[in-house]
């Protein structure tokens, strides 16, 4: 394995071209020169503040230059970075500061509706000591806890202009990737520095990227997908471009005034940029690529970039477990359906059935991933970690919950997920994770948790819920300002049935009984 590390690549760009840009956010950017000075500064701080080699630092902040400088800061010392949703309200918090053993945090005043700083402020230091808040401020709020301080304050009185680069031994955990918010155990992985490195590395040389193109994100930095997609085009020196929150005519004016040679979409972001009036009339002749991951993507939306706009399409299937996993490829695989995926050079693929036997071809089974990415456990989880990955012969293989179909050709068709995940937009929910929330709620006495097709937004959270003794009625509007400030506000159920009683069997939601048991 390639023992380079990202800083090799940042040093050597911020030497030879330190006015390229690195991260454009808006019209916000941030040169490989000053990505390399600020980190500097940063990471001298956080080591002034006692962070030393694996401790944890958690971000809770929305895309920004920011977000990007102390996630590398962290790196740059040997620290782990915890990206967190900024939509993350109190409930959400009280679990993941535990479970990820944040020892120090970086938040965002303010993010759509949520007070991020309020939210901390309710379990800060009263619930959970943490070495310090570091505040990016829009207010001049004073505040009365010392754990709480501005950014500014924390770069004049303990930030320097030196900071030495960790180099990171073998085994060493880059980052904790928190995949589901957290009303329950959360899901935070641990990502193997070198081993995500070379993933990073393999798709970048399949896509021939280089240190010339320019890349525009759909999805979120703090999404392990948004954030380790845009590395595959800064491996190579590029710049990768993101949006503070998805606006499809901005995205379009910024596509065409960068030259953006590379975009990566949903198909329901897809289908919201080609609904803008005058569509036709934006100059996309500059992008070569459009990527596409986290939906089923419909043959439909393929043909119209490959065939109308002569986009290169790259479909793919991967996880924040594994970084990319199987591609469908419209350069050399546009005679198959989009949803039929094969290996690439630097990944292996088996499809496990019952006794986790290999199925024969034309059989469905379980998708299991061998990439070097795939995460070295669930971080405080060993039971799960025995459960989803297999160490076989000095490698790691994921199983993906999803199932796929044995075809021709060692191809693999997707047919669905095993898990209750729910894609609403261009997020994931765990139907678990609502109902958890939900039952926090004093007037419900059971839930359950399910999606409906949505013709704007792929799927919409439809909660059944089972009122508590002498309560007659409930709301989604009631449900909304009872969880407000608690839990991200894309979680919440979109549409609430209320029925007389939840059916189970066995301890499980027969959901198939639910419609018929709703009231309204």
């Amino acid at each position: 394995m390639n023992k380079n590390t990202f800083f090799d690549t940042y040093t050597s760009m911020a030497d030879e071209k330190p006015e390229k840009v690195l991260l454009r956010i808006d019209d916000n950017e941030l040169t490989y020169g000053q990505f390399m000075k600020e980190t500097a500064v940063i990471g001298s701080g956080m080591k002034k503040l006692g962070i030393n080699k694996d401790d944890k630092i958690g971000i809770v902040m929305p895309n920004s230059i920011e977000w990007y400088l102390v996630f590398w800061s962290a790196i740059r010392i040997g620290a782990q970075p915890v990206p967190i949703d900024p939509q993350s309200g109190s409930l959400e918090l009280s679990r993941l500061i535990p479970a990820t053993t944040i020892k120090m945090c970086f938040a965002s005043e303010k993010y759509r509706s949520n007070n991020i700083v309020n939210a901390l402020k309710e379990l800060v230091p009263s619930k959970f000591p943490l070495q310090k808040v570091v505040c990016y401020m829009e207010s001049e709020e004073k505040f009365e806890s010392d754990e709480f301080i501005t950014f500014e304050k924390f770069r004049n009185d303990f930030c320097g202009e030196e900071c030495d680069i960790y180099v990171p031994e073998d085994d060493h955990i880059m980052s904790l990737a928190c995949t589901s918010g957290s009303t329950g155990t959360p899901k935070v992985l641990s990502v193997p520095y070198y081993g995500f490195y070379q993933a990073e590395k393999d798709i970048s040389d399949y896509l021939e990227f280089g240190e010339d193109d320019v890349m525009m994100i759909g999805m979120t930095l703090y999404h392990q997908g948004g954030f380790g997609m845009g590395l595959q085009n800064t491996v190579k020196g590029g710049t990768v471009m993101y949006q503070p929150q998805f606006n499809p005519v901005t995205f379009l004016e910024t596509v065409q005034k960068y030259h953006v040679n590379v975009i990566q979409l949903t198909a329901t972001l897809a289908k919201v940029l080609l609904s803008v009036p005058g569509f036709e009339e934006y100059d996309l002749s500059s992008v070569k690529v459009c990527y596409f991951a986290g939906e089923v993507l419909p043959r439909e939306v393929a043909d119209i970039f490959v065939n109308d706009l002569n986009i290169r399409v790259i479909n793919v299937i991967g996880s924040s477990e594994t970084a990319t996993m199987v591609v469908w490829d419209s350069a050399f695989d546009n005679d198959t359906d989009p949803s039929d995926f094969r290996k690439l050079p630097f990944t292996d693929v088996r499809v496990l059935g019952m006794g986790d036997k290999e199925v024969a071809d034309g059989e469905v089974g379980e998708l299991c991933i061998f990439t070097d990415a795939v995460i070295t456990d669930y971080f405080g989880n060993p039971e799960l970690s025995a459960e989803k990955i297999i160490n076989e012969n000095g490698k790691r293989w994921f199983r993906t919950g999803d199932l796929v179909r044995k075809i021709e050709n060692g191809r693999v068709r997707f047919a669905g997920r095993s898990k209750r995940i729910i894609k609403r937009g261009g997020n994931l929910v765990h139907a678990e994770e609502v109902e958890a929330a939900l039952l926090t709620h004093p007037k419900i006495a059971a839930t359950a948790v399910t999606a409906e097709d949505h013709k704007i937004i792929g799927q919409q959270i439809v909660a059944y819920v089972q009122l508590a003794e002498g309560v007659d009625k409930m709301t989604r509007g009631e449900i909304a300002r009872y969880f407000d400030g608690k839990l991200s506000a894309y979680k919440l159920p979109d549409k609430v049935v209320v029925v007389e009683e939840i059916p189970k069997d066995i301890g499980k939601i027969q959901f198939k009984y639910l419609r018929e048991k709703a009231k309204v």
